[in-house]
């Protein structure tokens, strides 16, 4: 009996964990999307199909999709993606019980938080295997390339990204923690006791949604529009549709007006005395239009575009003065690193790409800092620089 209490007790805990309360929903799917319930169970992603604390999500290679979650965030899963909502807590209301962090284990998504990050910050947490991400109201993208397997090239250097678009968002380790802001983007590499840095420019694989991908529009922040509005929010598809439409209308309204004007004055000779105050009528209009030669001063903002060419140049010299001083020469940062030559110092000259995709020449600072240690200098993100000044 006692084994049978058991047995009976043990089944319905599995079936509880099967069963739990929806975290969020999917509102689009595109591709082979599956999801893995916190027993082990598979089942296929679907519109309006359910998201549960504990699921696993796995995007295949051109896949993606899009939850809504109960709290009203919403999050985009990118192609070749695995997430887990390990925790998500939300009674309906911000009542400090309520709980959100998401295990991303490898590629990327978008995030719009909902009301947990905006009522309790400190609850919204993102983990990967070697940072953890916090937010102060924030849309960001997450990402995380693990060190490439069977010879297949990785995205970008391996690591932890975040790309932040509005709001905040905090990216820490062991080692100490960066903020990044808007139109930013934060780096930890997949190194042991790496430090949080952040990447001068945004790496080139965060890029806007394809057609494939649903844009990021939630319901309750954006007004429906006639029959391109959908349940779900608005898509792509109903800007890129109606757009060519008032491009066109500008075009078409204005031909007909110059066919108009010019029919009567052909007509003139054959009509009688009585129609000929038409064209005395008519003719004012022609030159009532015709003064839109006062648009022709166009020509006093092209003037505009050649004040604001010389910022560039003003600008550009900043880079060279500041390159050759103080430059990021750190190993951990370069791939694709090629020797093309003997420095006279006795050191390697090399040509490489940065993680952020710059292409350069250069030398190494580990290799510097045997011949010439008082040009090596390692700033406060943990990363080695070469005064090239000091190599002459």
């Amino acid at each position: 009996m006692k084994n049978f209490i058991f047995a009976v007790g043990a089944l319905a805990a599995l079936v509880s964990l099967d069963v739990a309360a929806a975290a969020g929903s999917f509102q689009f799917v595109s591709g082979d999307v599956k999801v893995t319930s916190a027993t082990g169970k598979d089942r296929i992603a679907r519109k309006g199909g359910d998201i549960n604390e504990g699921d696993t999500i796995t995007s295949a290679a051109s896949a993606s999709a899009q939850v809504k979650m109960k709290d009203d965030g919403l999050i985009i899963v990118r192609p070749e993606t695995k997430l887990r909502i390990t925790t998500f807590r939300f009674s309906g209301k911000a009542d400090g019980s309520e709980r959100s962090l998401i295990s991303l284990v490898k590629g990327g998504f978008r995030a719009i938080t909902g009301m947990i990050g905006r009522s309790n910050k400190e609850n919204y947490k993102i983990e990967t295997p070697t940072a953890t991400i916090g937010i102060r109201g924030t849309d960001h993208e997450p990402m995380f390339i693990p060190n490439p397997v069977d010879g297949r090239p990785a995205l970008g250097e391996p690591g932890t990204y975040d790309k932040v678009n509005s709001g905040a968002a905090v990216l820490s380790t062991a080692k100490g923690l960066v903020v990044i802001n808007p139109n930013s983007a934060g780096f930890v590499p997949n190194l042991a006791n790496a430090r949080p840095t952040i990447l001068p420019n945004i790496p080139a694989f965060y890029r806007p949604p394809t057609r494939d991908e649903p844009a990021i529009v939630p319901v309750a922040r954006q007004q429906p529009v006639g029959t391109l509005a959908s349940p779900g929010g608005l898509i792509k598809g109903s800007t890129l549709t109606k757009a060519p439409l008032t491009n066109n209308l500008p075009v078409t309204t204005l031909k007909p007006v110059t066919g108009t004007l010019a029919a009567p004055v052909t007509a003139l000779p054959t009509t009688t005395k009585t129609l000929q105050p038409l064209t005395t009528t008519i003719q004012p209009i022609t030159t009532t239009i015709q003064p839109a030669t006062t648009i022709q001063p166009a020509t006093t903002i092209q003037p505009l575009t050649t004040t604001i060419q010389p910022l560039t140049t003003t600008i550009q010299p900043l880079t060279t003065t500041i390159q050759p001083t103080l430059t990021i020469s750190d190993r951990r940062l370069k791939k694709n690193i090629k020797r093309i030559g003997t420095h006279p110092l006795g050191i390697g000259m090399y040509e490489f790409d940065y993680v952020w995709g710059e292409h350069a020449k250069g030398v190494m600072a580990d290799e510097v800092r045997t011949v010439r240690p008082d040009a090596v200098t390692r700033g406060a993100d943990g990363f080695d620089r070469v005064d090239y000044s000091k190599l002459k």
